[in-house]
């Protein structure tokens, strides 16, 4: 880099900014291959496996692996990725939470959306981490 300019843009951030009257904080984006554009290999689809055709969701970070090698790996067995829960999700798969960024129950909004749907009756299974790992 050959000027203090270049660094927001290489760190993915906003500068923060005073003004009279107030500030506006500086922010930084978190980049995600999109889900929808990672495709798996048919021949590798795992028709007995349980996220076979389903829809899953991953929140927090895993320790095991970057968020997209998880998502080519449920490509790959025949799963269906996608980045919110919804009533059609099947699998929520928990990583580590920041609890810099989740509330004070410690759960992301991720997983405060699943358990709503969960009382109103949807088929979600929240999973950790580690069973996710036992299952592909």
């Amino acid at each position: 880099m050959k000027n203090i300019n270049d660094f927001p843009k290489k760190l993915g951030a906003t500068i923060g900014q005073l003004f009279e009257g107030g500030y506006k904080a500086s922010e930084t984006k978190k980049a995600y291959k999109h889900p929808s554009l990672i495709v798996g290999a048919t021949s590798k689809h795992e028709t007995e496996n349980i996220f076979y055709e389903k829809s899953i969701v991953f929140t927090g970070t895993l320790s095991s692996m970057i968020r997209p090698k998880a998502q080519q790996i449920i490509a790959d067995i025949g799963g269906i990725n996608s980045n919110n829960v919804t009533k059609e999700t099947d699998f929520l798969i928990v990583g580590q939470q920041d609890f810099r960024r989740v509330g004070e129950d410690g759960m992301s909004r991720k997983q405060e959306k699943a358990q709503e749907l969960l009382e109103k009756g949807a088929k979600i299974e929240v999973m950790p981490e580690a069973d996710f790992l036992r299952n592909i």
